[in-house]
């Protein structure tokens, strides 16, 4: 059948919960020209589809292509617009899609002799190549996925680090003050032994702080570190009690800000003027950059890799380490065409996140959740399944935590996304039940936040109006008018006609959002004792966003020293192997801080490849000599 030539508009559905528009051009009875609209994605999330699949149908003229791996959505989305031109253009969709696939040209074997060989190509594992390279080393960078990183892509944005002097610029929240010093009369005989030297230095700090009569902001590295520790520290179902290994949480608070400082240094730009703090991060010390989300970071050191001549490895599986002499030396992978990668080098670095998507590890290894759901969502990408994990097996690796399981409580109950609806800071949110009810301190940790709401039947609404709106993270208002028109985000002129629109007793949560109004006025919460405040709720419109746990990140992984070396269960060091970030355990313990991944990410990414660079130059110092 013949196709008018022309150029038809279209929509593509996307990762995310919006259409996107997709113009799609025919000439002579050929697609000519594909251009999608992906302003509305989350950047990096989706990106290899919206350039692959349109070049794709270009060259070979047709639908019957394979979707992107690990973004099943998007491809479809886009193979589906373009059919839906072709229809408008007269032509038959249908035949389109079955159409010959387009030829795959096979690769040969290869072999290849680097310095550093690093798996997974996330946060920690780009910039354990920035570092890598900064020291003059050769590197290779193994991912599965088709595009670089990770769940980086998919983070919120701001990193924790302590910075006195820039937080000491803004004023202190209602009820910060009263949190340090209910932190500061805990009494010593809570904190553990090797904690309680840095705690009386605190408590010190703290009260100095106080008796000045300061309205800003503290904070200090030894805050940072003490709400790690106490963030992290919990009892699995069996009564077994974890806390972070201090030697690995003192690393990350001291060197923190030093990871801020690296990443301006490489072209992230953060917006000195707010400091925030993400869902379950107990503290305001939140650097946000400029750009949305963990793309600001991925795309900064993704272009700076490829800028200094290391292409990374796309659509490879890293499958088992090469181990000579009880020393890791390389890695062998296959890629998506079958052909095999064989990687020799001098260190290999393990960043390949943790196993949040792949529910059935997540189940076999829980001891702290009474039950995992099969069909339960997740934040994570689809590539994060567990292969650091996997691969450090294969060379004796001791592993810690990995029974902790952390649930992102205010999650998209579809889809398992954060950034759909109004998220805001934590002292913005309002948490309510499908009653109409508050029925947890909102300032809490993510654990008892997600504990809460599944007590309370899973699925909640966090109520904003149109100023708390304006605190909402990484959206806009087209955004938001389009989630209100596919119902997924609910909007009213009233309380009484929201809560009717979300199925609630209109007097019941009248009566709450008036009771939480007065709480922050009064800043004092007496039923659920919320620590910090920020807006009241008051100004029409209101809105309420379906919110609903999902698995987010797992604590346990590979055993490291504070080195980023990975030990085997005697504690021994496994020579020639480092891992850093999720693929990594010790750090977070029983819980995480919201936060603090991405200071773990570049902290460690960073630290693993200054051990690898001077564990190597050792060595070439010890064979020099020997020779000699």
């Amino acid at each position: 059948m013949e196709l008018k030539s022309g150029q038809y508009n279209v929509k593509a559905m996307g990762h995310g919960s919006e259409a996107m528009p997709m113009t799609v051009e025919i000439n002579d009875n050929k697609i000519t020209k594909i251009t999608v609209d992906s302003a509305s994605e989350t950047k990096g999330v989706a990106d290899e589809v919206f350039h692959r699949l349109p070049q794709e149908i270009v060259a070979n003229q047709t639908l019957n292509l394979d979707a992107v791996s690990g973004a099943t959505i998007s491809s479809h989305g886009v193979i589906a617009g373009v059919a839906a031109a072709i229809t408008q253009a007269g032509g038959d969709a249908a035949a389109w899609k079955h159409r010959p696939k387009p030829a795959v040209a096979q690769q040969q074997d290869e072999v290849i002799t680097t310095d550093v060989v690093i798996v997974g190509a996330g946060g920690a594992g780009l910039a354990a190549a920035v570092r890598s390279i900064q020291h003059g080393e050769q590197v290779v960078i193994l991912e599965k996925y088709p595009q670089v990183g990770g769940n980086t892509s998919r983070a919120g944005g701001p990193l924790n680090a302590a910075d006195p002097e820039w937080q000491g610029k803004f004023a202190a929240l209602p009820g910060e003050k009263e949190t340090l010093e209910e932190l500061a009369a805990l009494p010593l005989d809570q904190i553990d032994p090797e904690y309680q030297e840095d705690f009386e230095q605190l408590q010190a700090q703290i009260k100095d702080y106080v008796a000045t009569g300061a309205d800003h902001l503290f904070d200090s590295t030894l805050l940072h570190e003490i709400q790690t520790y106490l963030g992290g520290k919990r009892t699995d179902l069996k009564g077994n009690e974890i806390h972070g290994k201090y030697n690995l949480v003192h690393e990350l608070v001291t060197n923190a800000l030093n990871s801020v400082k690296w990443l301006t240094d490489l072209g992230v730009k953060f917006d000195n003027s707010e400091v925030t703090e993400p869902v379950g991060g107990l503290w305001r010390r939140g650097h946000k950059p400029v750009e949305p989300m963990g793309y600001a970071y991925i795309h900064i050191l993704g272009d700076w890799v490829k800028n200094h001549g290391v292409e990374p490895h796309l659509e490879t599986q890293a499958e088992h380490l090469i181990i000579e002499h009880d020393k890791v030396c390389g890695v062998i992978a296959t890629r998506a065409d079958g052909s095999m990668l064989t990687v020799h080098a001098k260190a290999v670095i393990l960043t390949a996140g943790g196993f949040g998507a792949n529910t059935k590890m997540v189940q076999k290894f829980n001891t702290y959740w009474t039950s995992i759901a099969d069909d339960i969502a997740t934040t994570n990408s689809p590539a994060i399944t567990g292969d650091g994990i996997r691969l450090g097996l294969e060379a004796g690796a001791d592993l810690f935590g990995m029974g902790f399981i952390q649930l992102m409580p205010v999650s998209d109950p579809q889809t398992g996304e954060l950034f759909t609806g109004l998220q805001t800071p934590p002292a913005n949110f309002i948490m309510v039940n499908q009653k109409g009810q508050r029925f947890v301190n909102e300032f809490a940790e993510r654990d008892t936040l997600a504990k809460a709401a599944i007590d309370n039947g899973g699925l909640f609404y966090l109520i904003a109006d149109d100023q708390i709106k304006e605190t909402a993270y990484n959206t806009s208002q087209a955004a938001i008018d389009a989630q209100v028109k596919a119902g997924s985000l609910l909007k009213a002129d009233t309380l009484t006609e929201l809560a009717q629109k979300a199925g609630m007793d209109p007097d019941t949560l009248v009566k709450t959002i008036k009771t939480y109004n007065h709480a922050v006025d009064q800043k004092n919460d007496p039923e659920f004792h919320k620590n910090v405040f920020g807006l009241k709720c008051e100004v029409a419109p209101f809105y309420a966003t379906p919110r609903k746990p999902a698995i987010h990140h797992t604590m346990g992984g590979l055993t490291i020293d504070p080195q980023a070396r990975v030990l085997n269960p005697a504690g021994q060091i496994i020579s020639g192997l480092y891992s850093a970030g999720e693929n990594a355990g010790g750090l977070h313990a029983g819980n995480r801080l919201g936060g603090n991944s991405l200071a773990d990410i570049f902290t460690f990414g960073r630290i693993a490849a200054n051990t690898a660079y001077e564990e190597s130059q050792d060595l070439d110092a010890a064979s020099a000599a020997s020779q000699n």
